[in-house]
């Protein structure tokens, strides 16, 4: 079934979550009934891909910044840098190793809101992007098992700092660390805009459960992040050069796939607040 909004039309991806949006150019800046429609996109689908956009950097941004103020990595805060779109090179010298389920930034005590990405170069085969449902992850829970975390909170932070030294190099993870320590968080939220709830932990960056006995919390815990990885929650992107995606951070998770090396890959990324 299509759904369509002025020009607009977004065809579901998957049972859960994801939708091809097409009847938009994302190089100009858009009507306001436009973000609007895409807004509303969002709330149905989470996870929104624009096709043959082909954007460059400061296209990227300003389509970003229509859905809210562009959020600064901790990585690059204080580094007097212009807000900008992210570069996210990933070859042999700079392997991928964030292969894991994760919100982004979930350790920072106001995370960005949404994500978009951008392929730039993409490799001959591989590269895919997985993102889970986090509404659907709760859903899946008994009523018991839902009752019995409701009032949880858990304490997220950096955890392994491979993938940012990668990037970023070891000062500015060194700095990061001390200024974000971690951040707690409920372990079920619910969403401002749709009323739904979701679980709010991952794999990559929930460290431990709030007044738990650390072999509780790994057990709770290690339950609840493996339900992002069931398939029956997810949609999975083959990128294309020039596709955009927008996701709402705060309902999903994702999982970038690091199955193209020796071959490189260059995405671009802007999340907002």
């Amino acid at each position: 079934m299509e759904t369509a909004n002025l020009a607009l039309t977004a065809t579901p991806r998957a049972g859960h979550l994801g939708a091809d949006v097409r009847g938009v150019d994302l190089s100009a800046p858009l009507p306001a009934a436009t973000i609007d429609a895409i807004g509303e996109m969002l709330v149905d689908h989470l996870v929104l891909f624009f096709p043959d956009q082909h954007l460059d950097d400061e296209q990227q941004l300003a389509f970003a910044s229509q859905f809210g103020e562009p959020y600064v990595h901790p990585l690059g805060r204080g580094s007097g840098r212009p807000v900008r779109c992210e570069r996210i090179v990933d070859d042999v010298e700079h392997p991928p190793y964030q292969d894991k389920w994760h919100t982004d930034v979930s350790w920072d005590f106001t995370p960005p809101i949404y994500g978009t990405l951008r392929a730039i170069d993409i490799p001959s085969r591989g590269g895919d992007t997985i993102w889970s449902s986090m509404y659907a992850a709760y859903e899946s829970l008994s009523p018991a098992m839902q009752q019995a975390i409701a009032a949880l909170s858990a304490t997220h932070t950096m955890g392994a700092a491979a993938s940012f030294i990668s990037k970023a190099g070891a000062e500015a993870v060194a700095r990061a660390r001390e200024s974000f320590p971690g951040a707690v968080h409920p372990v079920v939220a619910t969403h401002p805009v749709s009323g739904r709830r979701y679980l709010n932990v991952n794999r990559g960056f929930t460290d431990s459960i709030v007044g738990l006995h650390g072999d509780e919390s790994r057990a709770i815990l290690g339950f609840l992040t493996d339900r992002a990885t069931d398939p029956n929650v997810h949609v999975r992107h083959s990128w294309r050069e020039g596709d955009v995606a927008l996701w709402d951070e705060r309902c999903t998770q994702h999982f970038a796939v690091a199955d193209y090396l020796p071959e490189r890959r260059e995405m671009g990324r802007v999340a907002v607040g």
